[in-house]
């Protein structure tokens, strides 16, 4: 049985222009229209216009967005092709 260990993470966004993520692990892609990462394991996802990543410092676990951000979307626990193939 496998455990995930949850850390604390904040998500600042500052009038719909500027985004502060911390906790983040990994940053899956990034396009003017879509930032995906992962936090804690989950999969989140940002959409917006003319994103574009002002900081990233993955040691920390933080990045900084600015552009149009329409909506933010945890999607889920983050599982391998072999995970979701055989749960």
């Amino acid at each position: 049985m496998e455990t995930t260990t949850i850390k604390n993470h904040t998500l600042i966004c500052e009038n719909r222009k500027k985004l502060t993520l911390t906790g983040v692990q990994k940053v899956e892609s990034s396009t003017p229209n879509q930032f995906v990462c992962v936090i804690n394991g989950s999969v989140t996802v940002v959409y917006g216009k003319n994103l574009h990543i002002n900081k990233l410092d993955l040691v920390a676990g933080s990045v900084e967005l600015d552009g149009e951000i329409s909506s933010i979307k945890y999607q889920g626990e983050k599982k391998s092709f072999w995970k979701r193939m055989f749960k």
